[in-house]
């Protein structure tokens, strides 16, 4: 336990003393399948312990987190899909069994299997999951209309939804998000997503000033820069919009935004207020980033571990790293002083790798 708040204080410590995010976005691209060796190493043994890798994942978001509104009291944390990491799930009690288990060299009684899913929410196992719910403000859920995923009541937290929808889905769709209040970002044409301000659909357009996040009646995705050909265009595609929450990469074409350029977005056409919000993967990376080194490939440094599923450019990594916090450590307190309001951390959803590569299930 020790060890722990340690790794977490220096991870901490290198935010306080020290760049395009994403190309996929789980649930929308698709790259890099399970290769035949990975499917194999799930059923190959059984090793001393294995770790939480769901509680890695909400470690690191707790401690950007917790840098950031030291920062700014009023910085956002909007998480993309992971909703798992909100709750104590049967994975981790399995986990916590299973770790007691080889520890103590006996078998432990396993009830978990036996538990209603209330009874699992009861049971105390040690896990951040109260200091996670606290340190996010925004749960975005991916296809909350299009296909009906079930809502769950999160307890103060907000929602945001990205729906993938046809046609015919599309009004039915609006009308939904719009009585119940929900932003959503709607599309259909899946070449043209994420790329483009002018022509996105802009759901309960107002004239208010966004104070806060929980304000926000709809919202704009721009992740993706290519299609512009110099910063001043993009930047006045962006201005011209009235969208009250507008998520972007922090560079434009491998080139930081600077903080002026930052600010300009933050009124919208009709002259009041709306948050900016950066978008970070917190569990990949790939070759254009400013600090990636020319000996780098997957493997070396041992924390690269394998394709993106999502990006075809992408690389996951062991997230859990102390170099990989340090890198992102760096690039999050850039973020924040670049003037955004807040982070978009995309990636949450690459503990289920790891998790697949164990024998607990």
């Amino acid at each position: 336990m020790l060890l722990r708040k340690a790794t977490y204080a220096l991870f901490l410590g290198y935010l306080l003393s020290s760049t395009e995010c994403l190309a996929g976005l789980v649930g929308f691209t698709s790259a890099n399948p399970y290769t035949r060796e990975e499917i194999n190493a799930q059923h190959s043994g059984f090793p001393e312990s294995i770790r939480n890798y769901r509680d890695d994942m909400r470690q690191n978001v707790i401690m950007l987190s917790r840098y950031a509104k030291s920062q700014n009291p009023e910085f956002i944390i909007m998480a993309h899909e992971g909703q798992m990491l909100l709750e104590n799930g049967i994975w981790e009690f399995h986990l916590n069994d299973y770790n007691t288990s080889r520890s103590t060299e006996h078998s432990s009684d396993d009830d978990t299997l036996f538990l209603s899913p209330l009874e699992i929410q009861n049971k105390k196992i040690k896990t951040s999951i109260l200091p996670y719910r606290k340190s996010i403000d925004i749960q975005v859920i991916n296809n909350l209309f299009c296909q009906n995923r079930s809502q769950k009541d999160y307890d103060g937290i907000g929602i945001i939804s990205i729906d993938q929808c046809s046609e015919n889905q599309l009004d039915d769709a609006i009308k939904k998000s719009v009585y119940q209040k929900i932003p959503t970002y709607i599309f259909s044409n899946p070449q043209i997503a994420f790329k483009d301000a002018k022509n996105q659909l802009l759901i309960n357009e107002n004239a208010e000033n966004i104070e806060n996040a929980e304000q926000a009646e709809n919202i704009l995705f721009l992740l993706d820069s290519s299609k512009f050909k110099n910063k001043e265009n993009y930047l006045r595609e962006i201005e011209n919009s009235n969208f009250d929450i507008v998520v972007i990469s922090p560079f434009f074409q491998g080139k930081a935004l600077k903080k002026e350029d930052v600010e300009r977005l933050k009124y919208k056409k009709n002259g009041t207020l709306r948050k900016v919000i950066a978008a970070m993967n917190i569990s990949e990376t790939d070759s254009d980033k400013y600090y990636w080194q020319p000996e780098w490939k997957i493997g070396s440094p041992s924390w690269l571990k394998r394709p993106s599923f999502v990006d075809k450019k992408g690389i996951i990594v062991e997230y859990w790293s102390e170099d990989w916090q340090k890198i992102i450590s760096k690039y999050f307190k850039g973020i924040v002083m670049q003037g955004f309001d807040g982070a978009f951390l995309t990636g949450l959803e690459n503990y289920q790798y790891f998790e697949n590569l164990t024998p607990l299930d």
